[in-house]
C-alpha cells in the first residue's frame, strides 16, 4: 500500500517584545500522518540537537520522540522557537528539521508539504520563523496537479508575543490578481487561513503569494506554485507519447458530481461507455495503431453536452522483419542461410529480400559473400582458425529493413562452432578486465587525458575495459560518494569529462589496440532529478512516466533482495542503502522496457561499445514476476536484442555468479549474462590465509574439480577489489602479501579483473575510504615496483595460453597448508599454478599424472617433455617415471611458479611498460615491421622483432630452402604493438632458411643462416 503523509502544525503565541526588539519564543505543534504502521517517529532538527542521532540512528528515549494519538493514529510533539530562527544556524532566519521513522538511519525524511529544503545538506526541510509567520502554504511545489478550476488556498499562520493576527490586512495574490481575504477565512482558534478561488484557473502552472500581519506589525508573505489540470470534464493523462503497448488506462474526473456515466470516444469514431462514481471515472481502452485521440463525452444536469479536451496517444508497432542467420557444415562447406528470417506482417515473410556482407577483419578473406543476395550461401571452410564474421539485412516489400550479424568459429583442430544466444566470442573466454574510473585514472579526470594512456593498458596485457559510467549525472560526478550511478541523462556524457565524440573516439583508440570496451550503466534505477520522474512527480499516476518506476514495496514472501526496499513520501521505491536519489526502474513496464533497450542498443551502434557492465542486475531480477525473480523482464530481453545487432558483445552483470540459485542469471541457462560476480571468493578468503577455504570458493565446493558451473559460456567474474569494495594492499597491510592472490584469479577458472590502481598497491596507508577506493591514482605508490610486473606477467599468460580460460580445473596437493597448487588440463598445453602464501621461502612437491593433466594418447614414460615456468621464464627437460612427474620448486615468499607443460620449449616476452604517470604521449607503432633476425648467423637460437599497427591475425613461419614449414613461431590474432619472438633450432641442422610474417595484408620474407 502506497503511504499517505500529511504534516500539520498547531500554534500558540507566548509573551515578548514587539517587532525590531529582542526576539521571543512560539510554541509550534508538529502533527504527522502516515498509513505505514510505525513504532516510533522522532522531530530532530537543529532546535533539538538532530534527535542526538549516532551514524543516523536515534535513541529510543531521546526528548525528539513524537506522541500518538490514539483515537487519530497521528504523531504530534511540540516544539519552543525562537522568531528570528536559530542563533548560528545554517540557515538564517530559519530552523533546519526532519521526520524520522523509527529512529532508524534509513527513515529521515523532510516534510512532506514543505517545499523548502536544503539541498545541499541532506535535502533538510527548512521553516522560517518570522512575525508573523506563514506556515505550508498551499497548494506548493509538493502538491499534486490540482484537479479543480477553483481550488482553495490555505496556510497556517503565528503570531509572536501576545500579538493578533489583523485578520483584515490579510491578501492573496493569484498570478497577478491581487484579492482580499475576508476576516471570516481566518480561523483564530486553529490559525488556519483559506480561500477560495473566486475565478476559474486556466491549466497550467500558476503562483500565489499569501500577506498578514499583526496589529502593527509589518507585512510578511510567502510564496507558492502549483499546476492546474481542470475542466468541467477532463481526462488527466498526459497525452503526446508514443507507446508499445495495446491498450491504456484513462483516469478522468466531471465537476458535477451527479453524472453517472460518460462516453470515451476513439479518434471520433469509437466509443464506450464508462461509469463515473462521485465525479471520477477509469476506463482500460484499446489502441489503434497509429494516432489515437480520446475524449469523455457527458450531459450534465442541465442537458449540456461537455466534451473534454483530447488526449493523444500514438501507438507504435514494429513491422520490420527479423533477420536470422543460421551455419551449418555441409561436407568441406559451410552453408550460410537466411531461411529463418520472417515478417510479422502475414504472408510477407516469403517475399523477403537480402543483402550479405562480411568483415574484412576475418582471419581470411571469404569470396562469393559480400553484395550476394541469395537465401542461402556456400563458403569453402577457411584453412585459417579464428572467427569469422557475417552480416545480413532482410527487406520487406514495403521497405523495413533489419540487419543483424553473426559468426562462426574454426577451431586449431580443424573443428567448426557455430553461435547460439548463450555463446561467447574468444576474447571474452581470454578476457582480462581492467575497471577504469575517468575521475581517478587521471590527474585531468578527462576523457581525453584517459585516451592518452591507452598504449600503458595494451602493455599491461588487458583486453577488457570497464568504464565507470560516464552519463550526465544529476551532481558532478565525483571520488565520494557520487561516483557516476545518478544518472539523469543516458544518451550524453556528462560534460566534466568531455563530449561523446571524445568517448567515441576512446572506444575507437581501444579498438585499434586490440582492446574491447564495455560500459557500466543502471538499468535498476534512474536520478530522482531524471525528467522521467520529475513528470511522474508532477502529474502522479497521470504522468505517462508513473509506470516506469516502482511505487509499491513488493511484499512477496519468495522476494529476497539483497538490500531492503523503502519508498519516498511520494510514493517511488528504491533501496534504503544506496538513497533517494536513486528509484528503482520497472522492466515489467513495457515502454519503460523498450526505452532502455534503445538507450543500449545506441551506445553500442553509435559508439562501438563491445558490451555491458549492468549495475545492481540484481534488482530487476529479483523484482522480476511480481518478486518472484526471474530474467523474462530484463535480461533475456535486453541480451536478445544487443546479441542480434552485435552477437560477440560481452554482458556481465553485477550479480551473485556462484553458487546453486544463480544459474538463472547466465546465458547457458536462458538469463542474460556471460559473466556474474564471484562475491564468495571475495569475502571469504581474508588474512589469515586459509588454503582449504580458498580452494571451496574457487571450485564452488567442487573439492578437486570445479563443482558449481552454469555452462560452458558462464564465467565468474573473480577480483580482489573494486570502487565498492575494499583495497586488497589496505586490508593485507602488505603489498608482496596480495601477490599469491594475484596468481590465483588470474589462473583459476573465470575471467580476472584488475581494478585501476590495484596494480601499484594504490590504497596502502591512505586512510580516507573514499580516497583509498576511488581518489584520484598516484601512479608511484610504493609497490609500483613489485606489483606492476606482476599483473602484466599474469595478464600475458592468460592472453597467451588457453589453458587458463578453460573450466578445466584439478586441485594438486602441495605438501603445506599454506601452497595452493592446481593443473588447468588442456591436450598437450597443460598449465599448472603454484602459490605460496607462506611469508618465508618454500619446497613443494608436485606430482602430476593422467589424472590431472591430458596428453595425446597419455604421458609417455621416458619422453622428454619441457615443464615451462612462463611466469619466471624458465624451462626444464622433465620425463614421466611410472605414469608420475615429480617435480619439487622452490618459491620464495608469497612467490609464484605459472607453468605450460608441453613438448616443446616456450619462453614469454611483454612489453616494455610505460606507466600512467609518465608523460610521453602513445608510442603505439604506427606501420606494420618485420626487423632481421639476431642474432643472424645464429646457434642455436634467435630473436625475432615486428611490429603491429592494429589489432590484425599474425603468423609467423620459419620454412627451408625446399618451402617447407619447420617452425609456426606466432599463429593467432595480436593487438597492436611490438613484438619480439626466440626461437630455439637445436634440433635442426645447419643451413639457409626463411621467416615469413603475415599479418592483415602485410607481408614479408626475410632469410637467415644457421650455423653449427
Amino acid at each position: 500500500m502506497r503511504r499517505i503523509f500529511c504534516a500539520l502544525v498547531i500554534l500558540a503565541g507566548s509573551m515578548s517584545l514587539a517587532m525590531g526588539q529582542t526576539t521571543d519564543s512560539v510554541d509550534v505543534t508538529f502533527y504527522y500522518a502516515t498509513s505505514s504502521n510505525l513504532t516510533a517517529v522522532f522531530l530532530p532538527g537543529e532546535f533539538d540537537n538532530w534527535g542526538n542521532n549516532t551514524g543516523g540512528v536515534i535513541p529510543s528515549n531521546d526528548p525528539s520522540k513524537m506522541s500518538k494519538d490514539p483515537t487519530t493514529g497521528v504523531w504530534w510533539k511540540t516544539v519552543r522557537l525562537h522568531v528570528g530562527g536559530k542563533t548560528g544556524g545554517e540557515i538564517p532566519g530559519a530552523y533546519q528539521y526532519k521526520i524520522n521513522e523509527n529512529g532508524s538511519s534509513s527513515g529521515w525524511l523532510p516534510d512532506p508539504l514543505n517545499p523548502r529544503e536544503n539541498t545541499a545538506d541532506n535535502s533538510n526541510s527548512i521553516l522560517y520563523v518570522n512575525n508573523p509567520t506563514i506556515f505550508h502554504l498551499l497548494p506548493n511545489e509538493k502538491s499534486p496537479i490540482i484537479n479543480q478550476q477553483h481550488p482553495t488556498f490555505s496556510a497556517y499562520v503565528y503570531p509572536s508575543l501576545a500579538s493578533v493576527i489583523d485578520s483584515t490586512s490579510m491578501a492573496i495574490w493569484i498570478d497577478t490578481t491581487l484579492y482580499s481575504i475576508p476576516p471570516s477565512g481566518f480561523n483564530q482558534s486553529t490559525r488556519l487561513v483559506t480561500f477560495k478561488s473566486p475565478v476559474p484557473l486556466d491549466n497550467g502552472r500558476h503562483k500565489i503569494i499569501l500577506s498578514i500581519k499583526n496589529f502593527g506589525g509589518p507585512f510578511v508573505s510567502d510564496s507558492a506554485s502549483f499546476s492546474v489540470s481542470a475542466g468541467a470534464i477532463q481526462i488527466l493523462n498526459q497525452g503526446g507519447h508514443a507507446t508499445v503497448k495495446d491498450s491504456t488506462v484513462l483516469i478522468g474526473l466531471i465537476e458535477d458530481t451527479t453524472i453517472h456515466a460518460a462516453q470515451i470516444v476513439r479518434n471520433a469514431t469509437d466509443s464506450t461507455t464508462v461509469p463515473v462514481s462521485g465525479g471520477s471515472f477509469s476506463k482500460k481502452v484499446g489502441l489503434v495503431e497509429g494516432a489515437n485521440s480520446f475524449r469523455a463525452v457527458a450531459i450534465d444536469t442541465s442537458n449540456t453536452v461537455i466534451v473534454s479536451s483530447p488526449y493523444l496517444l500514438t501507438r507504435v508497432v514494429n513491422h520490420s522483419p527479423n533477420a536470422q542467420i543460421t551455419f551449418s557444415l555441409n561436407g568441406s562447406s559451410v552453408t550460410m542461410s537466411a531461411a529463418n528470417s520472417a515478417d510479422p506482417d502475414s504472408g510477407e515473410t516469403s517475399s523477403l529480400t537480402f543483402l550479405w556482407s562480411v568483415d574484412p577483419n576475418n582471419p581470411e578473406s571469404v569470396s562469393g559473400v559480400a553484395g550476394s543476395s541469395a537465401p542461402t550461401i556456400d563458403i569453402s571452410v577457411p584453412k585459417t582458425p579464428g572467427e569469422y564474421y557475417f552480416g545480413l539485412v532482410a527487406a520487406d516489400k514495403d521497405g523495413n529493413k533489419d540487419t543483424t550479424r553473426s559468426y562462426f568459429t574454426l577451431n586449431g583442430d580443424g573443428s567448426l562452432t557455430f553461435p547460439a544466444i548463450n555463446s561467447n566470442p574468444q576474447w571474452v573466454k581470454m578476457g582480462r578486465i581492467y575497471e577504469m574510473f575517468f575521475n581517478s585514472f587521471t590527474p585531468e579526470q578527462t576523457i581525453n587525458a584517459a585516451t592518452l594512456k591507452l598504449n600503458y593498458l595494451q602493455r599491461l596485457g588487458v583486453n577488457i575495459l570497464w568504464i565507470m559510467p560516464v552519463m550526465q549525472n544529476a551532481a558532478r560526478i565525483d571520488n565520494g560518494p557520487g561516483p557516476g550511478y545518478n544518472i539523469v541523462d543516458f544518451y550524453t556524457v556528462a560534460p566534466q569529462y568531455g563530449t561523446n565524440a571524445d568517448f567515441k573516439n576512446f572506444v575507437q583508440q581501444a579498438h585499434q589496440l586490440g582492446m574491447h570496451v564495455i560500459l557500466d550503466v543502471t538499468p535498476n534505477h534512474t536520478s530522482f532529478d531524471h525528467p522521467f520522474v520529475l513528470d511522474a512527480r508532477l502529474y502522479g499516476a497521470n504522468s505517462f512516466y508513473w509506470t516506469f518506476y516502482e511505487h509499491q514495496v513488493i511484499t512477496n514472501p519468495n522476494y529476497k533482495p539483497l538490500i531492503t526496499e523503502a519508498i519516498t513520501n511520494d510514493g517511488f521505491v528504491y533501496y534504503s542503502s544506496f538513497g533517494d536519489q536513486i528509484l528503482n526502474y520497472n522492466w515489467a513496464d513495457a515502454d519503460a522496457r523498450a526505452y532502455m533497450i534503445g538507450v543500449y542498443m545506441w551506445w553500442v551502434k553509435q559508439m562501438g561499445l563491445d558490451g555491458y557492465r549492468f549495475d545492481v542486475y540484481w534488482g530487476p531480477h529479483a523484482r522480476a514476476n511480481g518478486g518472484n525473480g526471474g530474467e523474462g523482464e530484463m535480461g533475456l530481453p535486453v541480451r536478445m536484442a544487443l546479441k542480434h545487432i552485435k552477437p560477440d558483445l560481452f554482458i556481465l552483470g553485477e550479480a551473485p555468479g556462484t553458487g546453486p540459485g544463480t544459474e538463472a542469471y547466465y546465458g547457458d541457462q536462458n538469463g542474460g549474462i556471460d559473466a556474474g560476480y564471484d562475491w564468495n571468493l571475495l569475502h571469504n578468503v581474508v588474512t589469515p590465509y586459509n588454503i582449504s577455504v580458498l580452494n571451496d570458493n574457487v571450485t564452488n565446493y567442487g573439492g578437486d574439480t570445479m563443482g558449481f558451473v552454469p555452462g560452458p559460456n558462464s564465467r565468474f567474474m573473480r577480483f580482489l577489489e573494486n570502487h565498492d569494495e575494499e583495497r586488497i594492499a589496505y586490508q593485507y597491510g602488505s603489498y608482496a602479501k596480495t601477490m599469491p592472490m594475484g596468481t590465483m584469479i588470474f589462473t583459476v577458472p573465470g575471467i580476472p579483473m584488475i581494478y585501476s590502481g590495484q596494480e601499484v598497491g594504490f590504497g596502502l596507508g591512505i586512510s580516507d575510504y573514499d580516497q583509498r577506493r576511488r581518489g584520484i591514482i598516484d601512479w608511484n605508490s610504493a609497490g609500483k615496483t613489485l606489483l606492476s610486473p606482476h599483473y602484466q606477467r599474469l595478464a600475458w599468460i592468460r592472453a597467451t595460453y588457453p589453458a587458463f580460460s578453460t573450466l578445466s580445473f584439478h586441485h594438486l596437493s602441495a605438501g603445506n597448508s599454506m601452497v595452493y597448487a592446481y593443473t588447468r588440463p588442456l591436450t598437450d598445453h597443460n598449465g599448472v599454478a603454484i602459490e605460496n602464501f607462506n611469508s618465508f621461502p618454500i619446497s613443494a612437491p608436485i606430482s602430476l599424472t593422467a589424472g590431472n593433466i591430458s596428453m595425446t594418447g597419455g604421458p609417455v614414460n621416458g619422453k622428454t617433455y619441457y615443464l615451462n615456468d612462463v611466469y619466471n621464464d624458465t624451462s626444464y627437460a622433465v620425463s614421466f617415471l611410472s605414469g608420475t612427474l615429480n617435480f619439487t620448486p622452490t618459491l620464495p615468499a608469497y612467490g609464484s611458479a605459472v607453468y605450460i607443460l608441453s613438448d616443446s620449449i616456450m619462453h614469454l616476452t611483454v612489453p616494455a611498460l610505460t606507466f600512467v604517470s609518465d608523460n610521453s604521449q602513445s608510442d603505439v607503432p604506427h606501420v606494420f615491421s618485420l626487423a632481421q633476425n639476431f642474432p643472424n648467423p645464429f646457434n642455436p637460437a634467435t630473436s625475432f622483432r615486428f611490429t603491429i599497427a592494429s589489432s590484425q591475425q599474425v603468423s609467423l613461419k620459419v620454412y627451408d630452402l625446399l618451402g617447407r614449414e619447420v617452425a609456426n613461431l606466432v599463429d593467432g590474432k595480436r593487438n597492436a604493438g611490438a613484438y619480439t619472438v626466440q626461437w630455439n633450432a637445436s634440433g635442426f641442422a645447419s643451413g639457409v632458411y626463411f621467416y615469413t610474417l603475415r599479418a592483415g595484408s602485410y607481408v614479408d620474407t626475410r632469410k637467415m643462416v644457421l650455423l653449427k
